[in-house]
C-alpha cells in the first residue's frame, strides 16, 4: 500500500512538470500601464469610449492617468490584495460629446470605491462595493 501511494505522488509530481505553465497572479500591478477595457458601478456599465481610452499608471508619486477627458492623479495603498486611492484630482476640460464626460463621471466614482484588487501579466482587475474595473495591458504605453 505505501510503495502504491508513493508511485501515485511520483507520477502526479511529474505530470504537474510536463504540464503547460498556468499563468501566474502577479501581485505587484503597480510595474505596467494600465488601459480599462470594462467596469461596472452599481450595476450599471461604466461607459468604455474607444476614442476617449480611460488609463492608470501607479508610480512613486501616485496613480494616474487619463479619464476619459481629463488627466487624473490620486494617491494609493496596496497591502496585500486590497488597494485604496485617495486625493484624486484633475484637470478640468470638457470634452463632447457628452458621452466622453459620462465615462470619465463613472470611472472616477467607481475608482473612489475600489477596495480589492486581483492581477496578473495581462490584466488588473479593481473590485469593492458594486464597483469593477477590468483593465487590460495598454500596448500603447509599453
Amino acid at each position: 500500500m505505501r510503495r502504491a501511494t508513493s508511485t501515485a505522488a511520483v507520477l502526479s509530481l511529474v505530470l504537474l512538470a510536463c504540464a503547460e505553465p498556468s499563468e501566474q497572479a502577479a501581485t505587484d500591478p503597480t510595474d505596467t500601464a494600465w488601459r480599462l477595457e470594462s467596469g461596472t458601478l452599481n450595476e450599471g456599465a461604466v461607459p468604455v469610449l474607444e476614442t476617449h481610452p480611460i488609463t492608470l499608471v501607479f508610480d512613486d508619486d501616485g496613480a494616474g492617468g487619463t479619464s476619459a477627458c481629463n488627466h487624473y492623479s490620486a494617491g494609493y495603498s496596496i497591502s496585500g490584495g486590497e488597494v485604496s486611492f485617495a486625493q484624486v484630482i484633475q484637470t478640468e476640460m470638457a470634452c463632447i460629446p457628452d458621452e466622453v464626460m459620462d465615462s470619465e463621471a463613472a470611472f472616477l466614482a467607481a475608482l473612489s470605491m475600489v477596495e480589492t484588487f486581483a492581477a496578473t501579466d495581462n490584466s488588473l482587475t479593481l473590485s469593492g462595493d458594486g464597483v469593477e474595473l477590468i483593465f487590460e495591458v495598454d500596448e500603447e504605453a509599453a
